[in-house]
């Protein structure tokens, strides 16, 4: 069947790594495979030790992430080993929140290996069983039977500079997050205070049309007013001559129509008095607070992501229009060492977004929907970079729009231009070499003066040197 034996690694059904996993067990008694499952937990740590067919070594127990714990739990695993003469160990851990992390770091340090497993991956096992319960023990079943059948998703805690880009740039996305919270709040209360204060209507020719006081909501002239005279009734007290004044003293770079607006806006808006907001005035001025400590916040962070991302190959992937600095560091993080891969098909099912293969009664196959069995952040920024390079590049924006005239919902179209988008960063970070765009006007230097704010002028040259 041109099946050979000294090919048997390259045959496996399941590739690389069903045949490393294979090699593991090949020539042994598998009873003398020890399996450990492990439930973490942000308390109660619970782990599971039986033989690769599955008979119970050792009941389920609790131990803690301490020195104690991580002993008590090492010892089980030594006398396991001895009582089953054990000649291969397997431990998995289920990928839960970031609980997991100290004791894959712990118990390698021990020297011992730990396959994360996806927590999609054991409730899949939980449902293959046909019992809907939701128990610490069938986790740790499910846990076991994962391993046993080669489910693991990776077996290593990034480290180093993808460890800290990863804790900064998502740090960042929790305080984009939460600042998109506030600024609804923020919008919210002025709904009730000064509604007009967002945008007012102008009616010509008996069509409306919306018009902004500021061009930019968001912008340090706004929020000063959001901040110290955000009801209409201020605005007028002030009068047209001390406006002007204070613009200039507080340097707000307004131009004098935009105060004549503003104060032509509070004349004619219809609003409570300030007695009766007196408590949306009041929440106003703590969310504005918090709204400025998030933007300190962000930027910070942002700053620190710059650096750090220039240190590293990633910068390769500001050469890429389309991609900030954020973004290529985050997504860059969440990429991983490379070297640890070899292909980008591999960084895809790592993500999650390969689609599905779909077959029945030998008829053509088709993709149905994404696996989902990977690293969520990962495919969060698949997504995300799809999303991006779909806007703002114009290389890879044909790919997309082909997707979207062949009947693709946009979410799916994002996806598989983010998939597309992993190939072509993996070959760039493997050979260190920049984008390249078939753009005339393109230009390595200027794309990456542009997204750099914190770095000075003479390093965009090194950058793109190097790049």
């Amino acid at each position: 069947m041109g099946f050979k034996k000294n090919n048997q690694s390259l045959n496996n059904i399941q590739g690389k790594k069903g045949s490393q996993f294979s090699s593991q067990l090949r020539g042994i008694n598998l009873e003398r495979v020890l399996v450990v499952a492990i439930d973490a937990a942000k308390f109660f740590q619970k782990a599971l030790l039986c033989n690769y067919f599955g008979d119970v070594i050792e009941k389920p127990f609790f131990f803690g992430v301490d020195k104690n714990g991580i002993n008590h739990l090492c010892s089980l695993i030594e006398n396991a080993k001895g009582q089953i003469q054990a000649e291969r160990i397997f431990i998995g851990v289920e990928a839960t929140g970031h609980y997991y992390e100290d004791i894959v770091r712990e118990l390698g340090k021990r020297g011992y290996g730990v396959t994360i497993i996806n927590a999609a991956t054991t409730y899949e096992e939980r449902s293959s069983a046909l019992n809907w319960s939701k128990t610490d023990d069938l986790d740790l079943y499910a846990i076991a039977h994962a391993l046993i059948q080669n489910k693991g998703m990776e077996n290593k805690l990034p480290e180093g500079i993808y460890r800290r880009l990863m804790t900064l740039t998502r740090a960042r996305r929790n305080e984009v997050r939460k600042r998109a919270l506030v600024r609804v709040h923020i919008r919210t209360l002025m709904d009730h205070i000064w509604r007009d204060f967002q945008g007012y209507v102008e009616i010509k020719n008996n069509k409306p049309e919306k018009k902004l006081i500021f061009s930019k909501f968001w912008g340090k002239p706004s929020l000063f007013f959001l901040e110290n005279y955000p009801h209409p009734s201020s605005v007028l007290e002030l009068g047209i001559e001390k406006l002007l004044q204070l613009v200039k003293e507080k340097k707000l770079r307004i131009k004098e129509t935009t105060i004549h607006t503003l104060m032509k806006v509070a004349e004619q808006s219809i609003v409570k008095s300030k007695e009766e907001v007196s408590a949306e005035l009041l929440l106003l001025k703590l969310a504005v607070q918090d709204l400025k400590r998030l933007d300190e916040n962000v930027s910070i962070l942002e700053k620190e992501i710059e650096e750090a991302l220039l240190e590293t190959d990633g910068r390769l992937l500001l050469t890429v229009p389309g991609i900030g600095v954020a973004t290529a560091a985050e997504f860059f993080s969440e990429l991983g060492d490379i070297s640890q891969y070899e292909h980008a098909g591999q960084l895809i099912k790592k993500a999650g977004t390969n689609p599905i293969i779909i077959q029945s009664g030998g008829t053509q196959g088709f993709y149905g929907r994404i696996s989902k069995q990977g690293n969520k952040n990962l495919r969060f920024m698949v997504y995300t970079v799809g999303k991006c390079l779909a806007s703002h590049n114009k290389d890879l924006r044909p790919y997309y729009e082909k997707l979207k005239e062949r009947g693709k919902h946009a979410r799916k179209a994002f996806i598989a231009l983010g998939n597309k988008f992993i190939r072509i960063a993996f070959s760039m970070l493997k050979h260190k070499k920049p984008y390249e765009s078939k753009q005339s006007e393109y230009s390595i230097f200027q794309e990456i003066k542009k997204k750099l704010i914190y770095t000075k002028m003479n390093t965009y040259l090194n950058i793109a040197l190097a790049a």
